[in-house]
């Protein structure tokens, strides 16, 4: 019986993460996004690091999280703004600079502004 039991409250709790990185990946709301953030579950920042919805000021909140790989996103990500690219572009770890490189070139040549 609390094999069973266990089953079940892994499946609701697997449930529940999966709803909030669902949640996470289709919301259009920056306070709401703020919002999931600040519960710290595993996976959503790195779901709105790599939202079409999220916006300049998520991201750039976003480049001073821990994990590598959401300012990974955070460099990859078209809405970051141009300030923020420059200042990944001096980020400790080398891909985040390279992907910084990269989008802020693109970003560069899109608005046809020479650095």
């Amino acid at each position: 019986m609390g094999m069973i039991k266990g089953k079940v409250l892994e499946e609701n709790k697997m449930q529940k993460i999966d709803q909030v990185l669902q949640s996470a990946r289709l919301c259009q709301n920056e306070d709401e996004l703020f919002s999931l953030i600040r519960e710290n579950m595993p996976g959503v920042a790195l779901e709105v690091a790599k939202s079409i919805y999220a916006t300049p000021r998520v991201l750039e909140g976003l480049t001073r999280h821990h994990s590598i790989t959401v300012r990974h996103e955070v460099a990859k990500n078209k809405n970051t703004s141009v300030e923020t690219l420059k200042r990944l572009c001096d980020d400790k770890d080398m891909l985040v600079r390279d992907y910084a490189r990269r989008t802020l070139g693109h970003k560069l040549l899109d608005q046809k502004i020479v650095p």
